[in-house]
């Protein structure tokens, strides 16, 4: 059963004794549901105070919704107010972007509260309509990192390129699959210490941007460029906004975006949706789980590059087995005895020691990438020893150890230099 159809299975409704124009129901998932329903919710949240909630101390962004965080007995909870259709739609989103695979809060359920009757003007004459309150309860995440304090002056120095990194793969994780948000800015999102698997290695701490309002989020069949760029041109005007917020709390006099991150980021956006592209390329060309089996491409060009090295195995697979071998087959096969065996040199020999910003996957894929260059550019394979020695020279990371060097190009001749 789906998270939505459980969501739904535990709805019930009560019904205060306030006013009988008045009446609330709410719809809540998991072991939360009874604590979160002896919670005020007969009243505005502006008006919740401590005897009615255990509130948390967190500083939230800009926004048009009051956003009140409460902790009930081990569980944190964002509470947002909103409209009644509003509060049902955004939950809805929520869990259709988890099922695609799209970081964002974790939504716990709505409730809907019916104020009573209020005048409307129509063409017809004043009218009365229901107002509904609606309110988005989502679980608070740990080890996230509040915006005020993302682009302190000894933060951003160290980080500030990953901050970004991880804000343009939440866009292009949404674009990529057809997904407008609307309203995109930091008070929107949350950047979270996530672990990561990467294969052959494990787990590892990385930063992640996590989508968090989705209540102008649209689903498309097809998303233009124009579409993508507002979303990106959203997210850095309110930017400035942020700024300006900032300077006047006294939190941050610098600035957020120092000059040539404006670039960055649109360039780095270009270049990570041309290697999502290129990633479902390659997968469908070989049939490889490419996350979870290579790791995420990191630059354009490497699953050419990749792809290249497996047309070059089939070829030499062919000819060995005396068959036309399919493409699928020899990307399995190179995967076995070509890359298992190069990263498990790379741990070996601690390689990566000397490559301190890559995983083994990335740096096999970069000295392919420069090995299909440098074959380009002698008009013969090269070799993957050789390769390797000459992208160790050109990327300034020469092995320490000369002895080192020479026992692993020993041992990369003996697998792969035929």
């Amino acid at each position: 059963m789906d998270q939505e159809k459980r969501v739904q299975r535990r709805r019930s409704s009560v019904r205060s004794g306030t006013s009988d124009r008045m009446s609330i129901s709410m719809m809540f998932e998991g072991t939360e549901a009874r604590p979160l329903q002896r919670l005020p919710w007969y009243k505005p949240l502006s008006a919740w105070t401590s005897r009615d909630a255990n509130f948390i101390p967190v500083r939230s962004g800009i926004s048009r919704h009051v956003v009140r965080f409460i902790r009930l007995r081990r569980s944190a909870f964002a509470v947002k107010e909103t409209s009644g259709e509003a509060a049902g739609r955004e939950v809805d989103t929520y869990l259709r972007l988890r099922s695609l695979g799209v970081p964002t809060l974790i939504p716990v359920g709505t409730v809907y509260r019916i104020d009573g009757l209020v005048p409307v003007n129509t063409a017809v004459g004043i009218q009365a309509e229901t107002h509904a309150t609606g309110y988005v309860v989502t679980r608070l995440l740990e080890y996230s990192i509040p915006n005020y304090f993302l682009f302190r002056r000894q933060f951003q120095k160290i980080n500030r390129k990953r901050i970004w990194d991880a804000i343009i793969t939440l866009f292009v994780g949404l674009h990529i699959k057809n997904i407008f948000w609307g309203d995109a800015s930091l008070s929107n999102m949350m950047i979270v210490f996530a672990k990561e698997r990467f294969p052959e290695i494990g787990n590892r701490t990385v930063l992640r941007a996590v989508l968090a309002d989705a209540e102008t989020v649209e689903f498309h069949p097809t998303l233009s460029e124009s579409m993508r760029l507002t979303d990106l041109s959203n997210f850095l005007e309110s930017i400035a906004w942020a700024e300006e917020d900032l300077r006047r709390s006294g939190t941050s006099p610098d600035p957020m975006i120092a000059a040539g991150d404006q670039r960055y980021i649109l360039q780095r956006y270009r270049d990570l949706f041309e290697i999502e592209h290129e990633e479902k390329w390659f997968a469908m060309i070989t049939n490889m789980d490419v996350d979870r089996l290579l790791g995420t491409f990191q630059e354009p060009g490497q699953s050419r590059a990749l792809l290249q090295h497996i047309y070059e195995h089939k070829w030499y697979l062919s000819e060995r087995r005396g068959r036309e071998v399919p493409v699928d087959e020899a990307a399995r096969d190179w995967y076995v005895h070509v890359f298992k065996p190069v990263l498990k040199l790379f741990a070996e020999y601690d390689i990566l020691h000397d490559f301190p910003d890559s995983t083994a996957a990335s740096l096999y894929l970069d000295i392919m990438l420069h090995k299909y260059y440098l074959s380009q550019q002698f008009g013969s394979d090269v070799g993957l020893t050789a390769a390797f020695e000459s992208y160790s020279r050109k990327s300034g990371r020469r092995i320490e150890s000369a002895e080192k060097m020479t026992e692993l190009l020993r041992s990369m001749k003996k697998l792969f230099d035929r």
